[in-house]
């Protein structure tokens, strides 16, 4: 396939160099700019800069488009830009990023014949099946899942990236958390020492999910420099599923853009992810643990939400706009067009909202695709 990338975060170099060096793959233009132009140009990959970022998905021999940019809204808007020029689009998630970033990808995606992909934790889990976007566990046996990840520092600007690659690896389990703890530890200079956060489900539900931690340390603190989700059963056997920094993604990214229906599980993944690293700011804002509240954000159910919402409405105005009809033309001797004008008023807003109902058979419900 033939790329291009347009962007300005150096996070996506590592997909730029696996392209730089594949045979069946190639890198053919780019508009770039900022760490990401400076990381390129250390490592003089041969790429052909355009001026705009329009033109980098408007080449004709353009197939797929790399977006790698800090700003969610421009991120949205070359998206579905390039989806609508007929091409694939991975987008590489910013630092800033929310749920209503997957929410928004995942409006354009299910309008497009084409892929969109999140360039998420999981990919680089070297395991996981081309084809699968969850790994094969053993449900019912696990005690425990437990991961590492050894970055070159903790501050504050490069903290929630890190925070959300090692997320989505322990969401790759499969399991569905609902608690989240998130706790630092601090040298005496204010520096940060390690991260531990820890998903867990509520003490009420009917299905208890085994707890999963998640570790973040400096590479001066960790012996290891690869990461690793540990999966730890019962039976006190221990599985690995190692993700090192330099894992082959290509061949995944194939396969999802010849099968563009498969995206739609990857986008709900990316969403779940999302919000568990909101619940973490959450609960390092309060120091406590914190509720994570999932939200799928379908059409269908934002659409029933507000028909409740607006039928009570309607109720409380059909009733005092009943008494006050009544009112009115009981002490008054108005004209009889103008009282049929106001019975007019009075049933219109009900008349309205019962047509609305019909809106509901063009509402998109996702959780049909699952």
């Amino acid at each position: 396939m033939k790329f291009s990338v347009i962007g300005d975060s150096n996070c996506a170099i590592g997909l730029l160099l696996e392209l730089a060096g594949s045979t069946q793959h190639a890198l053919v233009c780019g508009a770039i700019s900022g760490p990401l132009a400076v990381a390129v140009a250390e490592r003089q990959l041969p790429i052909r800069l355009v001026a705009a970022a329009e033109d980098a998905f408007l080449d004709g021999s353009v197939e797929t488009v790399i977006v790698a940019l800090e700003d969610p809204e421009e991120i949205l808007r070359l998206s579905r830009s390039a989806s609508q020029s007929e091409k694939h689009v991975i987008v590489v998630p910013p630092v800033n990023c929310s749920p209503a970033l997957s929410f928004e990808l995942h409006l354009i995606l299910d309008e497009s014949r084409h892929a969109i992909i999140p360039l998420i934790g999981r990919f680089f889990l070297s395991d996981l099946h081309v084809d699968q976007h969850v790994l094969n566990l053993e449900r019912d046996g696990i005690l425990q899942l437990t991961s590492e990840l050894t970055v070159e520092a903790l501050d504050l600007e490069s903290r929630p990236r890190q925070i959300l690659k090692g997320l989505d690896v322990l969401a790759a389990s499969g399991f569905d958390y609902a608690q989240v703890t998130a706790l630092e530890s601090l040298a005496p200079d204010g520096s940060l020492l390690s991260l531990l956060i820890t998903l867990n489900s509520q003490s009420s539900a009917d299905k208890q999910e085994p707890p999963a931690t998640l570790v973040l340390r400096p590479s001066s603190l960790s012996k290891s420099t690869e990461g690793a989700l540990c999966v730890l059963s019962r039976d006190a056997v221990s599985q690995q599923f190692p993700t090192p920094l330099h894992t082959p993604v290509l061949s995944r990214i194939e396969f999802l853009c010849r099968n563009p229906q498969r995206c739609a599980a990857w986008m709900e993944s990316f969403s779940t992810t999302l919000e568990l690293a909101e619940a973490v700011k959450k609960s390092l804002k309060r120091r406590r643990t914190v509720d994570v509240h999932f939200d799928t954000g379908s059409e269908r159910g934002v659409f029933k939400s507000q028909m409740t919402a607006m039928g009570c409405g309607v109720l409380t105005f059909m009733m005092f706009g009943m008494v006050a009809y009544l009112v009115i033309a009981q002490l008054t001797s108005l004209p009889g067009w103008v009282l049929h004008t106001a019975r007019i008023l009075w049933i219109a807003p009900l008349i309205i909202f019962l047509l609305a109902q019909f809106l509901l058979l063009v509402a998109r419900d996702r959780s049909a695709g699952k």
